[in-house]
C-alpha cells in the first residue's frame, strides 16, 4: 500500500489523520508524510492498518451499500430433538452501515428475526451475529448507532459552544457570548438525554431534528455526516415489519 492508496481509503472511511495515527500507534505528522509520499509506509504500520481496516469499516456510518440478511426461524437444529420447518432467508438492502444497524436494533428480539448478518458488496461479512448482539446490548461503543451518534454531536456542540457564527456588525458582549454558550450547551444536554432514552423513536416525532434546527439558529455548525446518519437511522427504524 502506498501513500495515495492510504489517503484514498482513509477518506473513503471518513477518518481523520489523527484517528488513523492513534490506531496505527503513530503520529498525525507521520500519516501526513506517508500520504504525501516523502516517507514510505513502514511494514509494521501497514500491518496494523490491515488489522484495523475491518473495524474502520464497522465504525464508518456511511459505509455501504450493505445487505441485512436474516431468517424467520432459528438456524440451529438439534439432531436429537424435533425437526423444525425449514427457515426462510430474508434480505434487505441499505445504502449505509448506519441504516442497517438501526434496522437490526429495531427488529432485535422480535419473533421471525433470527441469525442476522450484515454483508458487504464484495460478499464479505461486515457484521456477524455475535458482533450485532454487542451493538444491540450497547457493549460496542464505536458502532454508528443512534445513541452513539447523538452523544458525539452533543460532545461536538459543547466543545464548540463558543465558536458559533456571529451576525451583524456589532461584536457581542461577554455577557451575550456567555448567554449564547449556555443556550448551545442546554441543547447539547437535550441530545445527550435523548441518547439515553430510546422511547422517542417509537413515536412520530423527531426530537433530534428539532434540536439540530435550534442549534443551527444559534449559529453552530454541526457535523453533516452525523446529522445525516441520525436521519438515516430514524428512517430505517421506522420501516414497516415485515418489509413489504
Amino acid at each position: 500500500m502506498n501513500g495515495a492508496e492510504l489517503k484514498a481509503r482513509r477518506e473513503q472511511l471518513g477518518l481523520t489523520q489523527g484517528a488513523v495515527a492513534e490506531r496505527l500507534r503513530s503520529t498525525t505528522a507521520s500519516i501526513r508524510n506517508w500520504e504525501s509520499e516523502p516517507t514510505a509506509i513502514p511494514p509494521q504500520a501497514e500491518m496494523l492498518w490491515r488489522t484495523w481496516e475491518h473495524r474502520f469499516e464497522q465504525e464508518c456510518l456511511g459505509f455501504g451499500p450493505v445487505t441485512l440478511i436474516y431468517t424467520d426461524g432459528p438456524m440451529f437444529i438439534n439432531p436429537q430433538g424435533p425437526q423444525r420447518p425449514l427457515a426462510m432467508m430474508h434480505r434487505e438492502p441499505f445504502l449505509t452501515n448506519a441504516m442497517a444497524l438501526a434496522r437490526v436494533c429495531a427488529l432485535w428480539g422480535r419473533p421471525g428475526f433470527e441469525s442476522p448478518l450484515i454483508m458487504k458488496q464484495d460478499g464479505e461479512l461486515l457484521w456477524n451475529m455475535p458482533q450485532l448482539r454487542r451493538v444491540v446490548e450497547k457493549d460496542d461503543t464505536g458502532a454508528p448507532v443512534m445513541p452513539v451518534m447523538l452523544r458525539t454531536i452533543a460532545t461536538h456542540a459543547r466543545m464548540y459552544s463558543t465558536r458559533y457564527v456571529r451576525t451583524g456588525a456589532r461584536l457581542p458582549t461577554a455577557m451575550e457570548v456567555e448567554s449564547r454558550q449556555g443556550e448551545i450547551e442546554a441543547e447539547a444536554d437535550k441530545l445527550a438525554r435523548l441518547a439515553n432514552d430510546d422511547t422517542w423513536t417509537s413515536t412520530d416525532s423527531r426530537p433530534p431534528e428539532e434540536i439540530f434546527g435550534r442549534l443551527r439558529k444559534l449559529g453552530l455548525t454541526l457535523p453533516a455526516d452525523l446529522v445525516s446518519g441520525v436521519a438515516q437511522a430514524y428512517v430505517a427504524r421506522k420501516m414497516p415489519w415485515p418489509l413489504a
